[in-house]
């Protein structure tokens, strides 16, 4: 039966394939036709043009090997690859020196690449995956996948009230759906279906909705005594639940859902808590794991109910607490200092920007800002979420989760 159900894919693929490469050429033809009889509908051209760009990267998504599709990136300034430059906020990185060892300020919380963009790397995708909100993030592009974090986002949406502007979960799921119509639109309902299917989806919420919600400074001291933790983290699983079936619900099937970090420990808290002394803020950690307990369990109540889907718990907090325990053994000479800093005992009183002073070697420091991992860091990250065991990444890893 299993060889039958082989063969049979087999044949499908080879059929898809022989279908796409018939397009192609006969959209070759169509356009050498149309350049040797001078026409001149414009329109016509650009049309034809298009789909056989379109035809293009269908064919190479077919005949890749070890390739993922797609990649479609949900979340918060961990993986924002610049759509906040699009929109009014005070959540923005598009200027120095962020980017100091990517070529140039993109909108990147970071002083070179993301954790998407390296394990984009690492699967073989070309190029890094646009933000949604950018020019380049049209025609044949979305074929490829789209990038729509947010710096400030949450799962709650008055998360990141303070920044004015941000894209919440909700609203990043809304403008995937408008993708995803784009899709279809291009390629058809049965084939945009496929795509989905074997593209990779990767969700990094939750941070901002303890760091800019909960624990935000004078603001929260209001809600912090009339809601128990336990309240807030209900509220923001029950949240959770509903976006990630939402996603399913849109088509995607193979989820990586990344839990909130050991939040207590990045310099922005140690310097909120001068209390802890060198030791890192307990009270937001004791919440970032009561939330990670919670999510651990619907990532496995999602994947037992949601037919077809495979979520994967990606346990960040394990990885970024072991390399800021055992900082030196991975080559860094701090693990709880910013890189990019101005004021603060472990300069995280004041967000990186242009008048901020910045460490000579950034691959010796685990963060770059006052809030986010430096390149360094994020290489460690990235690779152990790809090839990690069950205790980095459940219940397999990435790049298992990519030839699945």
């Amino acid at each position: 039966m299993y060889k039958i159900k082989q063969s049979k894919a087999l044949l499908w693929w080879l059929s898809y394939r022989t279908v796409l490469v018939v397009l192609f050429s006969f959209g070759c033809i169509l356009v050498l036709g149309f350049i040797m009889s001078e026409l001149s509908n414009r329109q016509m051209i650009v049309r034809t043009v298009f789909q056989i760009m379109t035809v293009k990267v269908l064919l190479k998504i077919c005949f890749a090997k070890d390739v993922i599709p797609a990649n479609f990136v949900f979340g918060d300034s961990l993986v924002d690859a610049g759509n906040n430059n699009y929109i009014a906020s005070l959540s923005k990185a598009n200027f120095v020196p962020n980017g100091i060892d990517f070529g140039g300020p993109t909108g990147r919380f970071t002083n070179g690449r993301t954790i998407v963009d390296i394990i984009g790397q690492e699967l073989g995708l070309p190029g890094f995956t646009p933000p949604y909100l950018a020019p380049t993030a049209r025609g044949p592009a979305v074929l490829q996948g789209i990038n729509y974090a947010s710096g400030g986002g949450g799962i709650l949406n008055h998360t990141g009230n303070i920044f004015g502007g941000r894209i919440n979960f909700d609203a990043q799921l809304d403008n995937f759906e408008n993708t995803r119509q784009d899709i279809i639109s291009t390629i058809g309902v049965s084939a945009t279906l496929e795509l989905l299917q074997s593209s990779l989806f990767s969700v990094t919420m939750g941070s901002n909705d303890f760091i800019n919600n909960y624990f935000t400074p004078i603001v929260s001291a209001e809600e912090q005594k009339l809601v128990p933790p336990q309240v807030f983290v209900a509220s923001m699983i029950a949240r959770f639940k509903l976006q990630l079936t939402r996603l399913y619900s849109l088509g995607a099937r193979k989820i990586i859902v990344v839990n909130v970090g050991p939040i207590g420990c990045i310099p922005y808290e140690r310097d909120l808590n001068p209390t802890a002394g060198t030791s890192c803020a307990s009270r937001p950690n004791q919440l970032a794991q009561l939330f990670n307990t919670e999510l651990r369990n619907l990532i496995k109540e999602l994947t037992t109910s949601l037919k077809g889907s495979i979520f994967v718990y990606a346990d960040v907090y394990r990885i970024v607490d072991d390399m800021i325990q055992n900082y030196r053994a991975y080559g860094f000479d701090s693990g709880s200092f910013a890189c990019c800093y101005i004021a603060g005992s472990f300069g995280g009183l004041i967000p990186c920007g242009p008048s901020s002073k910045v460490c000579l070697d950034r691959s010796k420091y685990v963060f770059w800002d006052p809030f986010h991992p430096s390149d360094a860091a994020n290489v460690i990250i990235a690779k152990r979420l790809l090839d990690g065991d069950s205790n980095d990444v459940f219940p397999i890893n990435i790049r298992q989760l990519a030839n699945v």
